[in-house]
């Protein structure tokens, strides 16, 4: 009966490792660790195109030090008076302060069109 127990713990352990790895990614762009999902969606939702919004308390520059250390190399980072940008090849990452609370808004690169009338 232990040894269910514990492998049942396991199980469970393993899926809620998982699952709390892959909202720290969204395969390409990472994820603010203290942020909160205001779209009620996945992260991979970005990876498909659909923009995410995660607000977190912590102030923005203590966003922005956390995206300088985990951001990809290849993303450039521009200041503005609105906030923090992170261009990236698979999208951008914007911090910015709203309503008391830092904002971290995700927004797709566009896919590349190709073709002609």
């Amino acid at each position: 009966m232990r040894t269910r127990n514990r492998i049942g713990c396991l199980v469970a352990c393993l899926l809620v490792c998982a699952a709390a790895s892959a909202a720290q990614m969204n395969g390409k762009l990472p994820m603010y660790p203290n942020g909160h999902n205001m779209n009620n969606m996945p992260a991979s939702a970005v990876a498909m195109g659909v923009p995410l919004v995660l607000e977190t308390s912590d102030p923005v520059p203590t966003v922005d030090g956390w995206y300088t250390a985990h951001a990809p190399k290849a993303c450039a980072r521009s200041t503005a008076s609105q906030g923090i940008k992170y261009a990236c090849p698979d999208g951008s990452i914007m911090i910015y302060a709203h309503g008391g609370q830092t904002q971290i808004a995700f927004v797709p690169a566009m896919p590349a069109f190709t073709g002609g009338r």
